[in-house]
């Protein structure tokens, strides 16, 4: 991309983490096509709705038309999940995306060729079997003759993508490989012998006789030179991606432009929408096979066909104006059920990586005491490796609380339960040698147990409530039912065997350390309820049946037990595993009313956020 054109499109990068940009970020929301590749990969709305169009289309419909490349949203769709790998069918859209730019920008006087994988394994299948003759194939590798460069992409037996860049002015095969594996390179071997057999009748039929470059050449004896001593893959899945990097950057010297994993993740959800909403891609968003075409059949799902498309239906598509077709995107969100509002919400929080961004504050509520959040903190919820945050942890209680305040006032009634968070725990110091241990606050401890802010309620008219206790990486939930005297255990984590004989003795110094600090708090904050009897001397029942679970879950089944207890027991939804859990609670948890900081989200995030609220408010 030239000088003039960056400068043009750096006035139209998307912001949004930054309020001083919102005339930007209107302008590309206007702008629902890409007529470039963009090298930032902050994601916009269009970005965003595109998604929702891809994730929730059928598997059977084909979203992308470029040229003579057809793709269906079962192979689209792994651009939306980080550890699925590319196949053809991505790579040669997005091929055909390069070869346009160039052609726009006049920057192909080095005259590359980029080459889909298509074509590639029909010259390596050649280059195993060989040819008696001319074919097909001979024609497209005679187009090879008015360039200096050839870029191949390569593919090891279905496991690993790379790129072989055929350099005649170095007489090299220049090979970039993300992850520097060691091996023959026998599938690169094979397609150069196949390119050779083409090059040989071309060559017999003089076709090369005038062209000095192209003269006596033989690619089977070209030194391969290795470009990458160290891999700058990190992962499994991303292989095609830094494939399609390579393809647009290498100028046969060097590398345009960086390539890290951190780039090319993002470029991953990028890449999504870049080639739904790409200028020349003639299908409409929800295309299926059986109208995608007239012909006697279906097509493949990478289709090299001669069939034009409807160009009637191109003509419709092409029609609309930019307000109407954003407007068409985004009414996908309306007609989403909350759990996929959630996962397309997730998704997108997942895919921000900026550094800037993932330092600003995007949950903050000071009521009755100050919580901040900020998006690298929400975005570790998702992480299935670590534990859930104090801070998240007790927002989400706060949130829990609120939304009872709520429904109880909605439908005139009391308020039964009564939550704390873990701020109660930590400030009784628990864990900590009593040599070390601070000198205990009353006051404060009265003040964690107070009524929430909001509506007025005496904890003394509570029937239970909700004591949440952490230990490193481990939650555990007390439940006090006064009506009953009875104190419910509820540990989600996995049971420790030296406990066997006897399952209560876990949580003896526990108990005994709430009956010994909660009578403190209550002779301040209801002075005379039964909240200040010795809990201790109550029944205690260890609930069965939920625990075994990841260590690192057990905050968040604490929190999903707080809000589903009801008359002695836990009505817990269906869910399929930790990950749909995490999503669940991080979804309620940015949909807070009393956020003091949504204004820092991203405007795709509030589109979200205000979809979900709808349907929240509707359950109330």
């Amino acid at each position: 991309m030239n000088e003039e054109t960056i400068s043009a499109h750096d006035d139209e990068q998307i912001f949004s983490e930054d309020g001083e940009k919102q005339q930007e970020t209107k302008h590309i929301i206007n702008s629902i096509t890409y007529d470039y590749l963009p090298q930032d990969y902050i994601l916009t709305d269009l970005d965003l709705s595109a998604h929702c169009v891809i994730q929730y289309s059928n598997e059977d419909d084909i979203l992308v038309m470029i040229d003579d490349i057809y793709i269906k949203q079962r192979y689209l769709v792994c651009l939306l999940d980080g550890n699925k790998w590319l196949d053809d069918e991505v790579i040669s859209a997005y091929i055909c995306c390069l070869k346009e730019q160039a052609q726009l920008l006049n920057q192909n006087k080095a005259k590359v060729y980029f080459e889909n994988p298509f074509v590639t394994r029909l010259l390596k299948q050649d280059g195993e079997s060989g040819i008696g003759g001319p074919t097909g194939l001979t024609t497209v590798v005679k187009n090879y003759l008015d360039h200096d460069m050839i870029h191949l992409p390569i593919n090891i037996k279905n496991s690993h993508w790379y790129l072989a860049s055929v350099n005649f002015d170095k007489s090299e095969i220049q090979v970039h490989d993300s992850l520097c594996w060691k091996h023959s390179r026998a599938d690169l071997i094979l397609t150069l012998k196949g390119l050779q057999y083409h090059l040989n009748i071309l060559k017999g039929q003089e076709v090369l006789s005038d062209r000095h470059k192209w003269k006596d050449i033989d690619f089977t004896k070209w030194k391969i030179t290795e470009q990458l001593q160290n891999p700058i893959q990190k992962d499994s899945s991303s292989c095609g991606l830094f494939l399609l990097k390579f393809m647009e950057y290498w100028t046969g010297h060097t590398l345009s432009h960086p390539i890290t994993q951190e780039i090319i993740t993002s470029f991953r959800f990028k890449l999504a929408a870049v080639l739904l909403c790409w200028k020349n891609n003639r299908a409409p968003p929800t295309t299926s096979v059986e109208e995608s075409e007239e012909s006697d059949g279906d097509p493949s799902d990478v289709i090299m066909s001669e069939i034009p498309f409807d160009q009637k239906k191109s003509k419709e598509l092409s029609s609309l104006s930019p307000e109407n077709k954003y407007q068409s995107l985004m009414s996908i969100l309306s007609n989403l059920s909350l759990h996929e509002l959630v996962g397309g919400l997730c998704n997108y929080i997942k895919s921000i990586n900026s550094a800037e961004a993932l330092e600003k504050v995007w949950v903050q509520n000071s009521d009755p005491y100050p919580i901040s959040l900020t998006l690298q903190k929400i975005q570790e919820m998702l992480n299935e490796e670590l534990a859930m945050d104090r801070d998240c942890f007790n927002l989400v209680v706060r949130k829990i609380m609120f939304d009872d305040i709520q429904m109880v006032k909605k439908r005139r009634g009391v308020i039964t339960k009564h939550y704390l968070d873990i701020k109660f725990w930590m400030i009784t110091d628990f864990g900590r040698h009593p040599d070390y241990r601070k000198k205990l606050d009353v006051e404060q401890l009265a003040y964690s147990v107070r009524s929430w802010p909001g509506i007025k309620y005496s904890v003394s008219s509570c029937k239970s409530i909700h004591i949440p206790i952490q230990s490193g990486r481990d939650f555990i939930l007390f439940i006090l039912d006064k009506d009953t005297r009875t104190v419910y255990i509820l540990d989600p984590t996995p049971i420790d065997p030296i406990y066997q004989r006897n399952p209560h003795a876990k949580y003896m110094h526990r108990l005994l350390w709430i009956a010994e600090n909660l009578p403190k708090a209550m002779s301040r904050a209801c002075p005379g309820s039964i909240w200040n009897e010795n809990i201790f001397l109550w029944q205690q029942k260890v609930v069965h049946g939920i625990s075994g679970y990841k260590r690192e879950l057990s905050g968040f089944f604490v929190t999903l037990f707080m809000s589903t207890w009801e008359e002695g027991k836990v009505n817990l939804p269906f869910l399929k595993d930790g990950y749909e859990l995490r999503k669940q609670i991080m979804g309620n948890l940015l949909t807070m009313k009393d956020n003091e900081c949504q204004d820092n989200m991203h405007t795709g995030v509030l589109d979200f956020i205000s979809f979900i609220r709808k349907i929240q408010d509707n359950r109330i």
